[in-house]
């Protein structure tokens, strides 16, 4: 308890200099939040660490923790607009877990918004291509840090082609917000296409998918039972 609150404290600290967000941002207050990388993660045992499956399920904090953490964020600088709702963003890594990001520290944890073309989703997708180019030994594990701290969107466009113009964030027919991880863009609430494996979805452009919020999550495995799929 005592180091939870200390945490809270240090980014209350990081806050107080914050400006109010008007409008949606693809990447937080670099200032804010620079990103941070977990020491206990090297380029030496990454197949000892986040190339195992499940690892990150091992050392992601608690949603008490994050939950506490985003709301606190949102009255310091991170609201869109004026928009307090929790659920409308994804309390994300800036440096991702699966990417060695530091799991717990405020300077690389935001409240990435869904509702936006350059939204949550879409980073999703760059840090899962990421992920396999280190642990395929294609690319170094600091250039993809780098690369997803730095420019992410950057990483995407040559990694996985043009940006989304389009949220990817679904509206349900009763107008309630549901995030998605579809690569189609639409926001009619239709469930994306069937693939036989994740492989086949994200090759097509579709993915990631979450357990509490996306009807495709029960399609495919959860191989490392983190509550995200493809």
């Amino acid at each position: 308890m005592k180091a939870f609150l200390a945490v809270l404290l240090l980014s209350a600290s990081i806050f107080q200099t914050s400006a109010t967000t008007t409008s949606a941002s693809s990447s937080p207050n670099s200032k804010v939040t620079p990103g941070a990388i977990n020491p206990a993660v090297t380029q030496k045992n990454i197949h000892k660490t986040i190339c195992v499956v499940g690892y990150t399920a091992t050392i992601r904090p608690s949603s008490s923790y994050t939950t506490a953490l985003k709301i606190q964020q949102l009255h310091h600088g991170y609201a869109v607009g004026g928009d307090m709702k929790t659920s409308d963003y994804e309390e994300d890594h800036l440096i991702s877990l699966e990417l060695g990001g530091a799991p717990s520290d405020p300077k690389n944890l935001w409240p990435e918004y869904y509702n936006s073309s350059l939204g949550a989703r879409v980073k999703d997708k760059i840090e899962n291509a990421l992920h396999r180019l280190v642990c395929s030994g294609i690319i170094p594990l600091k250039t993809a840090q780098h690369w997803i701290a730095k420019d992410w969107k950057g990483a995407y466009a040559k990694f996985l082609g043009a940006l989304p113009k389009f949220s990817l964030f679904k509206k349900s027919s009763s107008g309630s917000s549901s995030g998605s991880g579809s690569g189609s863009g639409s926001n009619s609430g239709k469930a994306d296409p069937r693939f036989a494996t994740c492989r086949a979805a994200n090759s097509a452009g579709y993915g990631p998918y979450f357990k509490t919020q996306d009807i495709e999550y029960g399609w495919y495995r959860d191989a490392n039972s983190d509550g995200k799929v493809c």
